[in-house]
């Protein structure tokens, strides 16, 4: 139909003028609506012998995806008639560009992609129909039925798509019928996926969906993102990456992944070639990715099915070969190699081939072990191990251990074995004289020992299958004409997988596979090891891409990453950070280092201490008291006991457990939008944890009690009447027999927003708590040690003295330090025949360490530093405040400052996208701050105490020239 046809149809029948773009289809008539109001929508004609029961199924799909994950990106039908006797169908627009229109998607985009496919699979998980399991060419459990019409092609395509597809029935079929089966979108091609804004990408298109295994929609997805691509695998990680992030794949999926990716291939070559000889005049739309199919199908005839099998095993962070027995053979007793060479290595030097370059290397002298080399620099001239991958990566990454000695020095074999393959290989220019042999666990695992850069005439005396014994001399090095000019050495390098290639494996590898190379090659030093006393592994420098994707695979999604490009930091120093690249970053967030990143005197103490004791606390050492002195000397009475935790989330589920056993009670009130800690015990106290996203709200023994909040709170700054909700909680539960045991709070609520709690809304709290029999429990974590500039912990400021204190971050200026301060008589309840301990508390490093931030503290005057520098920064920020209307508060003492920013100052509305803006563009002028409270619109100032006051002008100016750039 053309244009105007497909318009007179939008206009007949669904009243609808609009400005028509006809888009391709296989078996339909699609067209684009873009109507007056700016809208557009989809307009769909099937064919007409389509059957009405195939078009309800699609529809039902979409309604269900509607109705289970509204939240997903997918049409939505908007109507549906019949035209001319052909069902026509109306569907919302879903943005994006075309997958296949796109050069190159980079890898966040195919993760994105993967992500997807997972969700909506997800999504349909639960939904059945009876048409899941029609006959159909594209379901991938039919596949011997498109074998069945392969035909007899001389076509190589169509070969190895036979060939392909018989494999399938006979090996995988069975494997994958065994799997759970569900409904799938079965269809993510590179016409079916669209990109979106930023990294946004949808599925359209649901009319292949069908009952099979999730993993086959992965593997389509897989199989089409591969098109147009150098590397196909490469490109195929990430996607699969995504998809386990989003929906966990188990082992026995990702064994046939490589398999259904290869099936789905020769599908759609079979397939194409059918429907082209069945409906010629639609050879355009069905040839259309049939060129890239066949050119992946040619790369992929050069993968190993084993190294793509591991490769995806690693990308959804599993050991890429499972089994572990060979680790652990070679580092057992057990293993006890023979020498390898006959040479006195006792004095040899150990290097790394950072140090060589080709001139070097010339003239190398005897007696050096070049270990496993790191750094992404190439010693090797020759074509061999030069090579450049089609994107232009080059093997760099040398996987064996070189040992240096003269030529003609005698081989062992360094356990027993039998020989593989022994070959010379100096035409090429790499091993020279090779041996491979293969050894056994004592559990008869089989793995290989390379040996390289032999002689000739040793190499040719190993015949295939000779038996070799441990310490058996079997070969001898060969001269430097011998192995491609290069100095006598031997190459000792350990397979667990020879990938089909008996010594044809490579020593050197591309970075970017190096991950899977390393499960593949264990590092071979456990065979030199008595060789050279104290050869160790050269440690691996990562780079922030790498660090990213390990990140992805090996560490929960829960564990979030401040920025919208993550900082690579390397270093701290005083109130800076210093990332990979040697740039230095402002630091007004990490009030984790208190006294300063790295600073040498607490470093100096650390270190003397863990260089000769760490131990726990049940034995005599004069740290842990002088500490214990010395911190509680900071504290008013009647607070004299203290215990050592590791962390404040310690601490506070600690002070639960003393006030519950001190008043033999349960409930605890809470302020809202507190946070505690990360304890289970303390997530169900802490509302800006349980109220948001992932959140089940307040345990059963939890109350929680209004914020008194003077910016946004109910009384202003009336302390005392928000004071009054907590004694209208401590009735109630007097009413249900269930009296409190403790009150909690943070002296100044961090992550509510920096507030600084209303005037006398603690002492009156307190007279209340105390009134009905609860211990009053203050948070200092965050906010104390000299922080608030004014005294040494915030509740001072208030005219209270807590029952409890909980203490954290700043005591170990980032070691692991808490404690939990209390009272004699709290202290004393505790006795009740359990004993409390830690193993880490209190230990002589930890307490080293405190005892030196206290004398930093002090030495230095860092609080009345934390009030002069925090004044002028808050004074600033006030001023700021008369040029930007989006400044609504500032507020806060000393460096612990918080600034609410808002769309409109009387309304008081919160201005979330702003405050992310802010952060952002203060991290480009260098200088890292972040943003918090309930609505994420507060910016948190908290930097190291040793911040002065020139850093405060540069933050002063930034401010102000990120909120100009921001509005």
């Amino acid at each position: 139909m053309s244009e105007t046809d497909l318009a007179a149809v939008a206009r007949d029948v669904f009243g609808l003028d609009a400005s028509v773009t006809r888009l391709p289809g296989e078996h339909d008539e699609n067209a684009r609506l873009d109507l007056a109001d700016g809208t557009t929508r989809l307009l769909k004609l099937h064919r007409a012998d389509a059957a009405d029961g195939d078009i309800d199924f699609q529809d039902e799909v979409l309604r269900h995806l509607e109705r289970c994950a509204p939240a997903l990106v997918v049409p939505r039908l908007l109507g549906s008639a019949t035209h001319h006797g052909r069902t026509t169908r109306l569907l919302s627009w879903t943005p994006g560009t075309v997958w296949a229109a796109s050069p190159s998607p980079p890898e966040e985009l195919r993760r994105s992609l993967g992500a997807e496919v997972a969700r909506i699979d997800r999504a349909l998980v639960d939904f059945d129909h009876d048409l899941l399991d029609r006959t159909y060419r594209w379901n991938m459990l039919q596949a011997e039925r498109v074998h069945a019409a392969c035909g007899e092609s001389s076509d190589p395509a169509m070969a190895w798509a036979r060939r392909t597809l018989a494999d399938f029935a006979e090996s995988v079929l069975p494997k994958l019928s065994a799997l759970p089966m569900q409904a799938i979108h079965n269809d993510a091609n590179d016409h079916n996926v669209l990109i979106g804004a930023h990294t946004d990408v949808h599925l359209i298109d649901y009319g292949d969906v069908v009952r099979s295994p999730r993993i086959v929609g992965l593997a389509v997805a897989v199989a089409y993102s591969m098109l147009g691509t150098a590397e196909p695998l490469a490109a195929a990680l990430p996607v699969v990456g995504g998809y386990h992030t989003e929906s966990p794949l188990e082992p026995e999926e990702i064994v046939l992944l490589d398999a259904l990716v290869r099936t789905r291939l020769a599908m759609s070559v079979a397939n194409a070639a059918r429907q082209i000889r069945d409906n010629p005049g639609n050879a355009e739309y069905l040839s259309v990715s049939q060129a890239p199919v066949r050119a992946v199908v040619v790369a992929l005839s050069e993968i190993a099915p084993a190294f793509a099998l591991y490769s995806y095993r690693d990308a959804c962070g599993l050991r890429p070969i499972p089994q572990r027995d060979v680790d652990s053979f070679l580092d057992s007793r057990k293993c006890n190699p023979a020498a390898i060479v006959d040479a006195d290595l006792t004095n040899a030097d150990v290097q790394d081939w950072s140090v060589g370059t080709t001139s070097h290397m010339q003239a190398i002298r005897d007696h050096i072990v070049i270990g496993r080399y790191r750094e992404e620099r190439s010693v090797y001239t020759t074509d061999a191990f030069a090579t450049s991958a089609p994107d232009g990566e080059r093997r760099t990454v040398h996987l064996g251990i070189d040992v240096f000695v003269p030529p003609g020095t005698t081989v062992y074999a360094p356990l027993d074995g039998v020989v593989h393959t022994s070959e010379y290989r100096s035409e090429r220019g790499d091993y020279g004289g090779v041996v491979l042999l293969e050894q056994q666990t004592e559990t008869g695992l089989p793995f290989w020992l390379l040996i390289g850069h032999l002689s000739r005439a040793s190499a040719a005396l190993l015949a295939a299958g000779r038996r070799v014994a441990r310490g058996e001399p079997i070969a001898a090095v060969g001269e430097r004409n011998e192995n491609g000019g290069w100095p006598p050495h031997i190459h000792v390098q350990l397979y667990l997988d020879l990938l089909g290639r008996s010594t044809d494996l490579p020593g050197v590898v591309r970075r970017s596979q190096l991950d899977v190379w390393e499960a593949i090659c264990p590092n071979p030093s456990r065979l030199v090891r008595g060789l050279v006393p104290g050869l160790v592994e050269a440690p691996r420098e990562l780079s922030q891409d790498e660090i990213a994707t390990r990140r992805s695979r090996n560490l929960s999604a829960t564990l979030s990453l401040s920025y919208r490009t993550p900082l690579h930091i390397v270093r701290g120093e005083g109130a800076e950070l210093i990332d990979a690249a040697g740039d230095r970053w402002l630091d007004l967030v990490n009030n984790v280092c208190h006294v300063g990143h790295s600073h040498p005197r607490v470093v100096g103490a650390l270190s003397s201490q863990a260089a000769i004791l760490n131990t726990n606390t049940r034995y005599l050492h004069p740290a842990i008291v002088e500490y214990a002195r010395r911190l509680l000397a900071t504290f008013p009475d009647p607070l004299s006991v203290v215990f050592f935790t590791n962390s404040g989330s310690e601490a506070n589920d600690l002070a639960l457990r003393l006030a519950r056993t001190a008043t033999r009670r349960e409930h605890v009130l809470a302020l809202d939008w507190a946070y505690h800690g990360n304890l289970t015990s303390l997530i169900e106290i802490s509302a800006y944890k349980f109220n948001r996203a992932g959140g089940t709200g307040p345990g059963p023994r939890v109350r929680v009690c209004e914020l008194p909040d003077p910016y946004r709170g109910r009384f202003g700054h009336d302390g005392a009447a928000y004071a009054d909700h907590v004694a209208a909680q401590l009735r109630a539960l007097d009413r249900d027999d269930s009296p409190a045991a403790a009150f909690i709070h943070e002296s100044i609520p961090g992550c509510a927003g920096q507030i600084e709690l209303a005037s006398g809304y603690l002492a009156a709290a307190y007279t209340h708590a105390r009134a009905a029999g609860a211990l009053c429990i203050a948070d200092e974590v965050q906010c104390g040690l000299g922080r608030v500039g004014d005294a040494m912990w915030a509740f001072e400021s208030h005219d209270v003295v807590p029952d409890i204190v909980t203490l954290g971050k700043p005591l170990g200026n980032g070691h692991p330090l808490g404690a939990v301060v209390t009272t004699a008589p709290v202290a004393r309840g505790f006795v009740t025949g359990m004993e409390y301990f830690n193993t880490f508390g209190g230990n002589p490093v930890s307490c080293a360490t405190g005892l030196a931030v206290l004398d930093v503290l002090r030495d230095e005057q860092l609080m009345a530093n934390a009030r002069e520098v925090g004044a002028r920064l808050a004074h600033g920020l006030r001023f700021l405040a008369e040029r930007h209307l989006l400044i609504g508060d500032v507020r806060g003492r000393g460096l612990f400052l918080g600034v609410d920013l808002v769309l409109d100052r009387d309304s008081k509305e919160p201005a979330t996208a702003y405050a992310a803006g802010v952060v952002e563009a203060m991290k480009h002028r260098g200088i890292l701050v972040s943003s918090d409270g309930p609505h994420d619109n507060v910016l948190k100032i908290k930097p190291p105490m040793v911040l002065c006051t020139g850093e405060v002008d540069r933050v002063l100016v930034a401010f102000d020239e990120a909120f100009s750039e921001v509005n």
